[in-house]
């Protein structure tokens, strides 16, 4: 990949978006170039003062009448006038400006973050485990935030300070090109130092990134893991842990303030040279009666106005090199491929709803090495398997043999290398993702409940109606519990459900996985971590499924072997059957013939 590909990726992703709004993106950048027009225009009414005024000189072409016709008192209080208008509509055209570019900026940053977690939901599963749940929030929270402010916010006033300064280097090459030389001189020179420092500043800005978002990342399994740290008694060597990871953060923070400073100074140095250089040179003009002393005025007026973005150089250097290293991140992890897309022309399932026939011929699957240049790791070879609409199929098997890998292909989170899996003689690879896992319902070893109310975590397309949850809660063993809570449905939940047992949250699970009422249900260890009871509850649900949903569950436990049509075993990347229940020693494995 070029190292072009992941920035055209991150623009891809952005600026339709942004250009979405164009006609608010235009009204505010025509106000912007009225408040960089009001701003040329001030000094010039106390120009005409000095001068035409004060000094007596003719007011130039068409304004020379007026000389005559007012008093001197009056045309001072008229030009005041004409000064307090321009810096009046200045002030509304930049708030204005501000404005709407605040709204575009909200508007904008709502729809990158959604396509940014859009994008996430399509990565692989092994991105997930490389990569820390803290990170990843960083992209799609800060990451996002600042490189559309650097678009939004941070550019729009750079734009406005070019073309001020441009305006004024005009105006004075216009007054006395000499000035004009000088201004454009010393544009260049600080130029020339913002360049110098903008490389320093941004490697700053990309360390400092880096490890804040690994302050982040740590804090939230700290958090996450805080039952676990204070049982083993961890409190202070998590503490330890987390004070080192903070010391390289504030080294690196303290590093960017250093080099931001030098840079402030620099600048400060060059802002006091410069207007040296304009009193000097604009004396010496006056002198030799080549400037007058309103023009004198204006040109240091304008001078001011050019040194404005020195004021300002450090924030807005820091703001942009802020956004780029954050761009950098963001536009990395957008060129991520995803593990599965829909081809071109992919079909739905006829009718709404699939039979639930599943097949697998021939699939094989080996997970990426976590090391370049390792050898990958077979997880499943040469898989032959045939789920029959209405089949109960218990799959075991040691830990790390690819049961889940199975289920995740069974699912399409991943493709195989090999082989091919079809639902009801379709292949995977010609459906809509969509469609395929919209046909199975789903209950994983590690439930995740989003915080919210129960009724919000039964929240299923097509169960929303009152009488269909509490059906799903009696079916589990739920509905009395529930019931007795004062809130019943409403009830909060907090995060992960942690106000609710293992095996609440287990029973929980499957109530959400029959609402669904889909043709096939996969089911990873439902009985794990869960007591005698819950058990016994989850069984007697899964009988009454039994001949009315195809399910495969992938279990330890010898309990859900009572509801299976057939045992399938699964060893050293084979699928295997049983013709009685698996003993310690599976002697009688044979290679499946299904």
């Amino acid at each position: 990949m070029s190292p072009a590909a992941p920035w055209r990726r991150l623009w891809s992703t952005i600026i339709p978006r942004l250009l979405s709004h164009w006609p608010t993106l235009a009204l505010a950048y025509a106000f912007g170039l009225s408040a960089v027009a009001a701003s040329v225009l001030a000094p010039w009414p106390l120009k005409f003062i000095i001068d035409n005024v004060l000094a007596g000189e003719p007011l130039p072409g068409a304004l020379a009448p007026w000389r005559q016709a007012l008093s001197a008192p009056t045309l001072v209080l008229g030009l005041a006038g004409v000064a307090a208008a321009i810096a009046l509509i200045g002030a509304l055209a930049s708030a204005a400006e501000k404005v709407l570019n605040a709204r575009i900026r909200e508007r904008l940053t709502l729809s990158v973050r959604d396509a940014v977690l859009a994008h996430i939901e399509t990565l692989p599963l092994i991105f997930g485990t490389r990569h820390r749940s803290g990170e990843l929030v960083m992209r799609v929270v800060d990451d996002v935030h600042q490189v559309v402010r650097l678009l939004t916010k941070t550019l729009p006033v750079v734009a406005r300070h070019l073309l001020t300064s441009l305006a004024v280097l005009v105006a004075m090459f216009w007054l006395q090109p000499s000035m004009g030389l000088l201004g454009l001189g010393l544009v260049v020179l600080l130029s020339t130092l913002v360049r110098g420092y903008a490389g320093t500043l941004r490697r700053a800005s990309r360390d400092k990134r880096h490890h804040e978002g690994q302050v982040a990342a740590l804090a939230q399994e700290i958090i996450r893991g805080l039952p676990s740290v204070q049982a083993m008694g961890l409190e202070g060597q998590v503490r330890g842990r987390f004070r080192a990871v903070n010391a390289r953060s504030l080294a690196c923070g303290v590093h960017e303030t250093q080099v931001a400073v030098g840079m402030e100074r620099v600048m400060q140095i060059a802002n006091g040279v410069a207007v040296a250089a304009v009193i000097g040179a604009g004396g010496w003009f006056v002198l030799k009666a080549q400037l007058s002393l309103g023009e004198l005025t204006i040109c240091a007026s304008y001078m001011v106005q050019l040194l404005k973005p020195v004021e300002k150089i450090n924030e807005l250097a820091s703001a942009i090199a802020r956004g780029v290293a954050r761009g950098e991140q963001l536009a990395l992890l957008l060129s991520q491929p995803p593990a599965v897309s829909d081809p071109p022309g992919a079909t739905v399932v006829r009718r709404g709803r699939a039979r639930g026939r599943i097949r697998l011929q021939g699939v094989s699957y080996a997970y990426p090495p976590a090391q370049r240049g390792a050898v990958p790791r077979p997880v499943l070879e040469r898989v032959d398997l045939s789920l029959e609409p209405g089949s109960f199929t218990v799959l075991e098997g040691p830990s790390g043999a690819g049961k889940s890998t199975l289920l995740y292909l069974l699912l399409r989170l991943m493709d195989p290398d090999q082989g091919e899996l079809s639902l009801d003689g379709v292949p995977y690879r010609r459906m809509r993702i969509r469609a395929l896992r919209a046909q199975i319902a789903v209950m994983l070893q590690d439930t995740h409940i989003f915080a919210g109310t129960l009724r919000e975590a039964l929240a299923t397309p097509g169960a929303d109606k009152e009488q269909t949850l509490w059906q799903a809660l009696e079916d589990v063993a739920l509905g009395e519990f529930v019931r007795a809570l004062p809130d019943g449905l409403d009830t909060a939940l907090g995060e992960c459900a942690g106000n609710l047992s293992g095996g609440q949250r287990a029973r929980l699970s499957l109530a959400r996985a029959l609402l669904a009422r889909r043709p096939v249900l996969l089911l990873d260890e439902p009985l794990a971590n869960v007591d005698g009871a819950s058990q016994e509850i989850i069984l007697a649900a899964l009988r009454r499924l039994r001949g009315r949903r195809t399910c495969l569950a992938v279990s330890h436990q010898p309990a859900l072997r009572a509801c299976a049509d057939r045992i399938l075993y699964l060893k050293h990347a084979r699928l295997l059957s049983t013709a009685r229940p698996v003993d310690s020693g599976h002697s009688e494995h044979g290679r499946a013939s299904l």
